[in-house]
């Protein structure tokens, strides 16, 4: 079962791992969320503005190592089994139920970024006693990110809207547990945070009765931005001071700026994407596919509306109940084939690949479009045949073929009609351990043969020093 796998690797304690390895396999590597969840968890643990630093020596317990959210996750086993299915969608992750949706209370409506659901939702599960907190993230002074525990419907409002910056979400696990000794927790985040969530819901590390997160919303996700978006292109770049900004968005690849006095100033979002976060060009994941509910905009038939995926069964409990109790309007007209054209495009993009790499992947003889075919899956994480081929712009005939061949060389593997890269440094050690017995083999079977038939054929030519260097 994955939920027991994944326990045994939280519980285990990987000797001789630590903060220094976090910091070369994820912050090095700027595959960072940012999620806090490190900080969180361990006191030697601080954040700058853009990433984790250790203040104190490092006694490698590997904990900000295990439940980091980009480290071990198995997707494919989380989704069956805290879900409740397997996905019917390549593009959207499993869900039960996909709806456009809108909170009745105006009063949530009026402070919130689309249609209100998620602050309805959370109002609602504090409710009903699903939870006695929510970790969510609102705004300090000149939007700066401030993420904290609600424990109100009002600290639950204040909190809503988009921020735009990336934010630690996760960093005040610990003040709940600790602090608020609050035993039920929903978390509200972005698509790559919600695996560190999941894990502190599998084995909460810092109490055997707090800190059980309970509910997991998450928020569809483009991309999102570094606060310089905010210092340089909102300040400097278009003149407006952050104390008169209202609310911020973006649609139709424009970022909006909404004003107190009702003005309203665009950027295309082309200009902003130097402030994109480094590890957003690594994510996948548009639509939060491992939370328990999934709330976006894209899809929705108005501004005011939300899009809203339904995933887990604790998800469309509080979801039902919450429309039953007139909480939530719902609607069917939503145009889900903008959600997943977001997806594809969000799913699509290629980390960067230097030509030097395909001239040295294609020393290992193959083809050129095996070698695309690999370094793209290398960079999509996994993918089916239809997909790859809009990738690569290439016939699906062509990528089926080139397929077969790299898996009958164990460069990739299959389940059902997903394709997974094998690891780049497997693949590397078993070609130059076939050439090394290649050359062996060579060596033994045909160099004393071949040698013997040159001295014999050509001994007149062969100067004695030579000669008896080839002996």
């Amino acid at each position: 079962m994955a939920n027991e796998r994944m326990i045994e690797y939280l519980q285990s304690r990987i000797e001789g791992i630590g903060f220094r390895d976090l910091q070369g396999f994820v912050v090095d590597k700027d595959v960072c969320c940012f999620c806090g969840t490190c900080a969180s968890l361990c006191p030697r643990i601080g954040l700058e503005e853009k990433k984790p630093k250790l203040q104190e020596y490092d006694p490698t317990c590997s904990m900000c190592f295990r439940y980091c959210a980009r480290t071990y996750f198995p997707e494919d086993e989380v989704e069956k089994e805290f879900l409740g299915g397997q996905r019917q969608n390549f593009l959207l992750g499993y869900y039960q139920k996909a709806t456009a949706a809108k909170s009745t209370d105006n009063a949530v409506v009026k402070v919130a970024q689309n249609g209100g659901v998620v602050s309805t939702l959370l109002i609602r599960a504090l409710e009903t006693g699903l939870i006695d907190g929510a970790l969510v993230t609102g705004k300090a002074g000149n939007w700066v990110p401030n993420p904290y525990v609600a424990r109100t419907p009002e600290e639950i409002l204040a909190a809503a809207g988009s921020r735009y910056t990336m934010a630690p979400s996760m960093l005040p696990y610990s003040e709940a547990i600790y602090e608020y000794e609050l035993e039920k927790l929903a978390f509200v985040g972005m698509p790559c945070q919600i695996q560190a969530a999941r894990k502190l819901q599998l084995w909460p590390p810092l109490s055997d009765a707090l800190g059980k997160i309970t509910l997991i919303i998450g928020l569809f996700c483009s991309s999102n931005f570094t606060m310089d978006l905010l210092k340089n292109t909102v300040y400097q770049q278009m003149g407006v001071s952050l104390s008169d900004v209202k609310k911020f968005d973006i649609a139709r690849g424009k970022f909006f700026v909404y004003l107190n006095d009702g003005s309203v100033k665009d950027l295309p979002i082309k200009e902003t994407k130097v402030n994109n976060w480094a590890s957003c060009q690594y994510c996948k994941d548009y639509t939060a596919e491992f939370s328990d509910i999934s709330v976006g905009s894209v899809g929705a038939p108005a501004d005011d509306w939300n899009t809203v995926l339904v995933r887990s069964d604790v998800g469309a409990k509080l979801f039902d109940d919450a429309v039953a109790a007139g909480k939530i309007t719902v609607a069917d007209t939503l145009d889900l084939s903008r959600v997943e054209k977001e997806s594809l495009r969000k799913k699509s993009q290629l980390a960067k690949m230097d030509e030097r790499v395909y001239s040295a992947v294609q020393l290992l003889n193959v083809s050129d479009v095996e070698a695309k075919t690999y370094a793209t899956l290398v960079s999509l994480g996994y993918a089916d045949i239809t997909m790859l081929a809009k990738v690569m712009k290439t016939e699906e005939a062509d990528v089926r073929n080139s397929l077969n061949t790299l898996q009958q060389r164990k460069w990739i593997s299959a389940t059902d009609s997903k394709y997974t890269p094998v690891n780049p440094a497997n693949v590397i050690k078993a070609e130059i351990d076939k050439f090394e017995a290649n050359i062996k083999k060579i060596k033994s079977d045909a160099l004393v043969d071949l040698q013997a038939l040159y001295v014999q054929n050509n001994l007149m030519h062969v100067r004695y020093k030579e000669f008896m260097d080839l002996i």
